[in-house]
C-alpha cells in the first residue's frame, strides 16, 4: 500500500529546528559581543578633536664671514664662517641675518625687527659653575616696522666691530684686575602679530630671536649658533564629540545588554530541571500537532485491546495520519510523563513522551 503524503513535520525536523535556533541564538550572541565591544572602544577613543586654525613655519639663518686687519700671513681679506680664528687678527664679524616666515591664511601681519648686542663676562665659582659679574647692552639696529597680509621675508646684513667689543672686555679684565669669560652675544629680535580673529589673545603676539654668540678673548674666537633653525606652531581649536561618544556609549551597552540576555536565555534552557523539561517537550508536541491530539483527563481504558509500544513518535504520527485517527493524549504523571494512544481496530499504539524527548 502507498505510503499517504505526510502532513505533518517528523520530530527529527523539530530537534534540528530546536538546535539551529540555538545556533543561531548563539552566533547572534557573539556577534551583538563583538559590536558591543566595537561601539565601547569607538566611545572611549573618539576624544575630542582638534581643528587646525592658523599655522605658521619660519626659516631662520644667520650666514657671517670675517673680516680681517691687515696682515702679511692671510691671502683674503675674509674668512669664512664656521672656523676659528686669531682674536687679534679680526676687525669685523659681517653678519647676515635671513628670517623666512610663512603662514597657512592670510592674517594682515604687522611685525617689527631690531638688533642688539650684549656683552656677557662671567667667573667660575668655587661650585665650579660660570658667575655672571658683568653685562653691558647695545643697539645695533633700531626698529624697523612692516605690514604683510601674510608672508615676510627679511635679509638683514650688519657689521660688528669686534675689535672694540674685544678690547672693552679686556679693558673691564684691567680696570678691576680679574680674569673673565667674555662673549658678545648678538639678537636679531622679531615680533610679530597675527591679527586673526579666531585666534586667542596670548597666541597672537609672537616674540622669536636668531642669538649668534662670538667669543672675546685675547687667543682664539669664533661665532656659535645659539638658536633653532625652524620655529613652527600649530594653533588649533578644540572640538567637541561628546555626542558622538555618547551614541557609541549607548549603542555599546545595549548590544551589551542584548548578549547578556539571550546568554542567560540559552542557559536557562540548558539547565532546566526534568520537570520543566518535560513541559517543555509536551507542550511543543501538543503545539506542533494540535491538529491530530486529543488530551483527556481520564486515562483510557485499554481492556480488551492488544497493546503495541512505539520507540519513535515519528511512527506514532505516521499511523494516526494514514488510519485518519487522533491521537490521545493523557498525562500519566503530572510533569513527569505522558501517554499518546492510537487506537486501530482492536490494537493501541502508545507512545511515552518524557524530558529526553526533544532535548
Amino acid at each position: 500500500m502507498k505510503q499517504a503524503k505526510r502532513k505533518y513535520r517528523s520530530i527529527s525536523k523539530i530537534r534540528n529546528t530546536t538546535k539551529k535556533v540555538n545556533y543561531i541564538s548563539i552566533l547572534i550572541s557573539i556577534i551583538m559581543a563583538i559590536l558591543a565591544i566595537i561601539f565601547i572602544a569607538f566611545g572611549v577613543t573618539n576624544k575630542d578633536s582638534v581643528k587646525s586654525i592658523y599655522s605658521y613655519s619660519s626659516k631662520k639663518s644667520s650666514n657671517y664671514e670675517v673680516l680681517l686687519k691687515p696682515n702679511d700671513f692671510y691671502d683674503t681679506e675674509t674668512l669664512p664662517s664656521d672656523k676659528y680664528y686669531a682674536s687679534k687678527s679680526v676687525d669685523k664679524y659681517i653678519i647676515n641675518f635671513i628670517y623666512d616666515f610663512k603662514a597657512s591664511k592670510k592674517a594682515n601681519l604687522d611685525y617689527t625687527y631690531n638688533i642688539t648686542a650684549e656683552i656677557v663676562g662671567t667667573v667660575l665659582s668655587s661650585e665650579n659653575q660660570n658667575k655672571e659679574v658683568w653685562n653691558k647692552t647695545f643697539s645695533i639696529l633700531e626698529n624697523n616696522k612692516s605690514i604683510y597680509k601674510d608672508n615676510f621675508y627679511i635679509n638683514e646684513k650688519i657689521d660688528i666691530d669686534y675689535e672694540y667689543y674685544n678690547n672693552l672686555a679686556r679693558s673691564y679684565e684691567e680696570t678691576y684686575g680679574i680674569s673673565i669669560k667674555s662673549t658678545l652675544k648678538v639678537y636679531f629680535n622679531v615680533s610679530y602679530n597675527i591679527n586673526l580673529k579666531t585666534l586667542k589673545e596670548e597666541d597672537k603676539k609672537v616674540n622669536d630671536c636668531i642669538e649668534l654668540d662670538i667669543d672675546l678673548t685675547n687667543t682664539v674666537t669664533s661665532a656659535n649658533k645659539n638658536y633653532d633653525d625652524v620655529t613652527s606652531k600649530d594653533i588649533t581649536k578644540d572640538i567637541k564629540n561628546l555626542n558622538n561618544n555618547r551614541i557609541f556609549y549607548i549603542l555599546g551597552v545595549l548590544f551589551a545588554i542584548a548578549c547578556i540576555t539571550i546568554i542567560i536565555i540559552i542557559i536557562k534552557q540548558n539547565n532546566k530541571t526534568p520537570e520543566q523539561k518535560y513541559r517543555h517537550n509536551i507542550n511543543k508536541i501538543l503545539r506542533y500537532y494540535r491538529e491530530l491530539i486529543v488530551t483527556v483527563t481520564n486515562e483510557p481504558n485499554l481492556e480488551g485491546l492488544k497493546i503495541m509500544e512505539i520507540n519513535s513518535l515519528d511512527d506514532l504520527i505516521d499511523l494516526a495520519e494514514q488510519n485518519n485517527s487522533s491521537i490521545i493524549h493523557y498525562e500519566a504523571a503530572k510533569n513527569k510523563k505522558s501517554n499518546l494512544y492510537v487506537i486501530i481496530n482492536n490494537y493501541v499504539y502508545v507512545y511515552i513522551v518524557t524530558f529526553e524527548e526533544l532535548k
